[in-house]
Formats: structure tokens, sequence, C-alpha cells
């Protein structure tokens, strides 16, 4: 959420209420995950095709559906449903490809991505902030829209995230 909303802030291409609806899109994003089994979530291993593709790349869809019907948490709809778009179409729900992905999704993507590499998982450690950054840098121009992968170095430099001798450049 942090990351979301300074990315939004840094960009400066929204207004107080855009950078809230980030922010709150920020912090319910994978409430979808609520309808998969804690077998899966909880999994040490490598998951199987049927697990990733029949539960996991749903949970989008389903936390999108859920904020959907509620009046406060409409304007989230299309942030929650697209945050696993990859700037090259090869994400998901929907395959959405470059600027068809709502801008606020493909922030979305970045910070919940950073997120996910640097927290400990079931079945990882931490990848390390070094590591999660490079591999942003690596997939900027495939997950990831480039020109958010810049600002996203800009907020991690700002942040004090890599020290001098870690710096990655894009």
């Amino acid at each position: 959420m942090e990351i979301a909303e300074e990315l939004a802030l840094e960009m400066k291409e929204f207004d107080a209420h855009r950078v809230a609806v980030i922010r709150d899109a920020a912090l319910l994003h994978d409430i979808g995950k609520i309808g998969i089994p804690g077998n899966i979530l909880n999994k040490t291993g490598a998951l199987t095709f049927d697990e990733f593709d029949l539960v996991v790349k749903k949970h989008s869809a389903m936390g999108a559906n859920i904020v959907k019907e509620v009046p406060f948490l409409n304007e989230l709809y299309k942030l929650i449903l697209h945050h696993h778009e990859h700037f090259d179409g090869s994400g998901y729900p929907s395959g959405l490809k470059g600027d068809a992905i709502p801008l606020e999704a493909r922030l979305l993507h970045v910070a919940d991505a950073f997120d996910a590499m640097t927290s400990d998982r079931p079945y990882r450690s931490s990848l390390g902030n070094k590591e999660a950054i490079r591999r942003i840098v690596a997939d900027s121009g495939k997950h990831f829209d480039p020109a958010i992968v810049s600002v996203f170095l800009k907020v991690v430099e700002r942040k004090g995230l890599l020290d001098e001798k870690e710096k990655v450049t894009a």
C-alpha cells in the first residue's frame, strides 16, 4: 500500500481522491484470495497447473466482484480486476496490453510484485530489495509498464531501499 501510494504521488497524475482510491485498492487487491483454499495458498511446493490456472488466477476477478457491488468500494473494481495484467498482454484475467490496462492497475502491479518478492512466502524466503528491484527492471516492458518502473526506481531510491553500492538501473 505504501509503495503504491508513493508511486501515485510521484507520478503527479492523480488528484487526492484518485490517490486514495489507489491506496484502498492496494489494501484490498488480494481480497479475492479468501475464496482460495488454504492448502493452495499455504502450499510450500510449486503449484500444479490446475492449482494456478483454475484457482489462483481467479482471485483478481473474485476480488473485483466482491467490491463491485459495495457503493463506497466500486471504484476499486477495475484496479483489483486488472492488477495481474502484464504490459505485454501475457497477464490475466483479460490479457489486456499496454494502455488498455488502467494506469492505476499498472501501478498496483509493480507495487504488488515488489511486495510479493520482498515478503517471505510459504514456498520461499524474501528475495530481498536488490533482487526484487532487479527483476522488476528486467521485466520492464514485459510484465511492467516502463514508465511506472522508472518512477518506481525514483521511489525506492528516495526511500533508501537500496544503498549506494546496490543501485539498479533501468
